[in-house]
C-alpha cells in the first residue's frame, strides 16, 4: 500500500512533464499543429511516422535547426511518440 501514493506521483509527473513539452511545441507549432509563420512547419498535415522520424534526426543531428535540434534532445522515445499522437490527432479533429 506504501507504493501507491508514490506511483501516482510517478503518474502525476509524467503527465506534468508531457504537458510542459506539449506545450513547448505548441507555442510555435500552434496548439493543434497549424500555425500562422511561414517558416514554422503546420504539424497536423504530416503523419505520425513521419514526425517521429523528424524528430529522430533533429535529436541525432542529422537534420539541424537551432530550436528543434535543442528541442529534440530533451525527448524520450516515449515523448515523442506522445507528441506525435497528439498532432497527428489534430488532423483527424480538422477533417471532421
Amino acid at each position: 500500500m506504501l507504493l501507491m501514493p508514490s506511483a501516482v506521483i510517478t503518474t502525476a509527473q509524467a503527465s506534468d512533464k508531457y504537458e510542459k513539452l506539449a506545450n513547448m511545441c505548441s507555442a510555435c507549432h500552434g496548439q493543434d499543429g497549424s500555425n500562422a509563420f511561414n517558416t514554422i512547419p503546420d504539424l497536423k498535415w504530416q503523419n505520425r511516422e513521419y514526425l517521429i522520424s523528424q524528430l529522430h534526426a533533429f535529436k541525432s543531428g542529422k537534420r539541424q535547426d537551432i530550436t528543434m535540434t535543442k528541442v529534440a534532445q530533451l525527448l524520450s522515445e516515449e515523448d515523442m511518440l506522445r507528441l506525435a499522437d497528439h498532432f497527428y490527432a489534430g488532423k483527424k479533429d480538422s477533417s471532421e
